[in-house]
């Protein structure tokens, strides 16, 4: 590398100008794509717009709306997030309770600086082994195995270190939760129930706050990756550390002993000192007194350079250990406790929105623009049917907003469908159970034979049971409505149902929930066309 740089250094500088570019794109990517697509839009005779006004084509099935327009729209809704405001507040609900709301994922940055750590770790291991990786073999060989060996070492000890800061911040999390129910006098239980994502997050409203991020965060604090985090990066520093120790000493002593046997074979040699055109004889004794002092003198040397190693070499393990370190305290700093906390986190944008003014503010400018933009192409549209079309009319009347309204019709459409698919794969899951707890004769229904004539009567028989489970279920939610806004009483009523009913009503609860928020959607939609 230092051959290549010093030969070709405008290569060498072109490429790393490039890379230092491409970190900058990866770390401002959203903001490259969005500028890329306003500017492509915008380029004259070549950009999209300019392309796709030449476009007459009507889009099929598409309800008025011609291709050209529909791609726009296509195009700039990939930078909409689309959600309601319920969804908003319960992907912040679960971060609340799960003690992650504020934090962040690792950034770009991070990960960066700790590649380049990675990088340095490498060499500096490659340096250590590249006399021992594959004995005999040739120089460049031997560095390209240890390069090799050494890389692989680091990002070991990278991904270990992260994990390891991750676990512990986790492990903080469960220990504090239930260092609270100790204080507390454990007069519930830490952890009521299991609370991913796709619940409502209100069901644990009436549950302390310990109880709450148990229920998201996990009640048994684990050690197991920090602990093999430890002893990998002891063992990786102190054989580093013992390599380096005995490679210096191999050195010296090969230098002492190479100086040593010149001085020998010197004094075994004529001993004199030259003075012109004389040589003057030095006396055996003398000599041999002069040889002993230069050997003691290059033993002293090379003492003080190999204790010069030693705190070298114990430098250099100390802040291997410290890199580790930084590493673990890097996956502490960031990251998420919660089984869903990730996923809420990705819901919200990656961190950019903490209100749902946010949300609103983001896209009203990407609606915006992109209204802007449509009206654009609908011009160009109108003018190149004016020029070279043959059709007697042409209007472009559709706008932004009503294809967004169009998408989150269809959207609705859909989840109708699949709430409908769901409730008909709980009502054959209940009626065989039914006919499980029939043929075995549970439910208050005797057991029958498994027989054509006994299949027609366990129909008839089940069928009663599962109608008089909707009936209890009709009868829980009615009971709950009857509740009004009592969250704690309705909590409380609802951990008294039996396992099974309490399915059935938590799922009758997530549909209806569901079809409510559609209809606040629809509602909203129609209040904005309005206003």
């Amino acid at each position: 590398m230092n051959e290549f740089v010093e030969t070709y250094p405008v290569a060498a500088w072109s490429i790393v100008s490039v890379l230092v570019a491409l970190c900058f794109i990866v770390v401002l990517w959203e903001k490259v794509k969005w500028w890329w697509l306003n500017t492509w839009y915008s380029f004259p005779v070549i950009g999209k717009i300019a392309r796709l006004a030449r476009d007459q084509n009507s889009a099929a099935n598409a309800n008025g709306w011609f291709k050209a327009e529909r791609t726009l729209c296509q195009d700039y809704k990939a930078f909409i997030q689309i959600q309601g405001e319920y969804d908003f507040n319960e992907k912040i609900a679960y971060l609340n309770k799960a003690g992650d709301n504020g934090r962040h994922a690792t950034p770009i940055l991070i990960w960066l600086l700790t590649v380049t750590l990675v990088f340095v770790e490498a060499k500096g291991f490659s340096y250590v082994l590249a006399g021992y990786t594959i004995p005999g073999a040739s120089e460049s060989t031997q560095n390209l195995a240890a390069y090799g060996l050494s890389f692989i070492v680091s990002v070991i000890a990278v991904a270990f270190t992260h994990f390891a800061g991750h676990e512990l911040y986790k492990s903080h999390k469960s220990r504090n939760a239930r260092r609270a129910w100790l204080e507390a006098g454990r007069i519930k239980n830490l952890r009521s129930r299991p609370m991913p994502l796709a619940l409502p997050q209100s069901l644990d409203d009436a549950e302390p706050e310990y109880t709450q991020m148990s229920n998201r965060v996990g009640t048994i604090p684990s050690y197991v990756i920090t602990w093999a985090t430890i002893a990998f990066v002891l063992i990786v520093a102190i054989c580093a550390t013992y390599v380096r120790v005995q490679s210096a000493n191999k050195q010296l002593d090969d230098s002492v002993r190479a100086q040593t046997s010149e001085l020998t074979s010197k004094q075994n040699g004529p001993s004199g000192m030259d003075m012109g055109a004389k040589t003057v004889q030095i006396p055996d004794d003398d000599a041999k007194a002069s040889t002993q002092a230069d050997v003691k003198a290059i033993k002293e040397g090379a003492g003080f350079d190999q204790r010069a190693y030693w705190v070298t070499f114990g430098m250099l393990a100390f802040l291997f250990v410290f890199l580790q370190g930084l590493g673990v305290l890097f996956g502490y700093r960031w990251g998420f406790a919660g089984e869903n906390s990730k996923d809420a986190y990705r819901a919200l944008g990656y961190g950019k929105f903490s209100t749902y003014e946010d949300v609103r503010a983001a896209f009203t400018r990407v609606a915006d623009k992109a209204q802007s933009k449509l009206e654009d192409l609908q011009q160009r549209m109108m003018v190149n049917h004016g020029d070279h079309g043959t059709g007697a009319e042409f209007h472009t009347t559709k706008t932004f907003n009503d294809f967004l309204n169009e998408v989150e019709q269809e959207e609705e459409r859909r989840r109708k469908i699949e709430r409908e698919k769901a409730r008909e794969r709980i009502m054959q899951e209940r009626e065989a159970d039914a006919e499980r707890a029939a043929l075995k004769g549970g439910s208050g229904i005797p057991a029958i034979e498994n027989s054509a004539v006994a299949k027609s009567m366990l129909i008839a028989a089940v069928k009663p049971v599962v109608e008089t489970q909707l009936r209890r279920s009709d009868q829980v939610l009615a009971h709950l409505d009857s509740l009004g806004e009592d969250k704690a009483a309705k909590t409380a009523y609802l951990k008294t149902l039996p396992e099974e009913l309490y399915k059935d009503v938590l799922t009758a609860l997530t549909l209806r929930k569901q079809a409510a928020e559609a209809e606040q959607n629809n509602r909203d939609s129609e209040i904005k066309d309005l206003i």
